[in-house]
Order: structure tokens, then sequence, then C-alpha cells
């Protein structure tokens, strides 16, 4: 805990406000990144001969991206853009609303990323090598990419439309 203590001192001391919010945000989305994995390793590991490997790849992404997106909404309302929510806590369902659509966003960003990173890896035997039964490298690297690039979507349009400061 004395570490934590003497972090956030560190960080307040040497960063502006915004900057800290931007390492909040990349905090809560790092705890987004195994949830997203997790779900896509619960996929690929346990649904091996209900369909093709690029149906189930698919349906693995797109699931690991709907839970993390809801569990990092939760996380930022709460602790990166307390500031701003706390003096608005019956807009809870409408900053969901449009977290979901800039998340959506960024989340096929995301998407399109992991197919096609996927569908290129699937063709290199480096990237196919075998972590677990049917889950490859590339089921971990695809996913990565594409979570670095909605990263900064997600935060930039959050910060200024799902989250904006109230004046007043």
């Amino acid at each position: 805990m004395k570490f934590i203590d003497s972090l956030m001192a560190f960080l307040r001391a040497h960063l502006t406000k915004d900057q800290r919010r931007f390492v909040k945000f990349v905090v809560v989305g790092t705890s987004g990144v195994p949830v997203n994995l997790g779900i896509v390793f619960l996929v690929t590991a346990t649904c091996t001969t209900l369909m093709t490997a690029g149906v189930r790849d698919t349906l693995a992404y797109l699931l690991g991206i709907v839970v993390s997106i809801f569990t990092n909404f939760l996380l930022n309302s709460f602790w990166t853009w307390g500031d701003r929510t706390a003096r608005d806590p019956s807009g809870f369902l409408r900053r969901l609303a449009k977290f979901y659509l800039v998340s959506a966003i960024a989340a096929g960003v995301q998407f399109a990323t992991s197919v096609v990173i996927s569908s290129l890896m699937r063709q290199s035997d480096s990237c196919t090598v075998a972590l677990y039964g049917e889950y490859r490298l590339y089921h971990l690297l695809a996913p990565l990419a594409g979570i670095v690039l909605g990263l900064f979507i997600n935060f930039v349009a959050n910060n200024l439309w799902t989250f904006k400061r109230q004046d007043g």
C-alpha cells in the first residue's frame, strides 16, 4: 500500500490533471485486456467442435470486446472521470449509451484489426504455435494490436463527449 501511495503522490506532483486522467484510462483499459483475452480463451478453448475456426474466432473476439467494454465503463465512470460523473449521477444510462457508441467505433477498429491480422498470422508457422489446445499465438497477438489502435479513439471521444466537463 505504501508503494501505491508513493506512486500516486509522484503522479500528482509531476503530471497535469489531464495526464493523470489518461494514466487512469490506460490502467482501466489495461484491466480490460485480461477480461477481453480471457473471454477469447474461454471461447476458443471450449468451442472446439461446434464451429469452424474462423467462426469460432470471430465470436470469441466479439464477446471479448463486449464484455470488456462494460467492465471498462464501470471503472472509468467511477474512477477515471469520477470527478465529472459525481455531479451528474442521474446521467449513468446516458453515459453508458455514449460509452458503448464510442466503444463501438473503437471496437470496429479493434475487431477489423484482429480479423485481418489473425488471417495474415494464420499463414505464418511462427504465429500458429499452439499455446493451449486450439488457442494459438495469433489469438493473443491479433486482439492486442486492435486494442492498442482503439485506445486513442476511446480516450479522446470519451473525454470530450461521454464524460465531458459540466460547466457551472
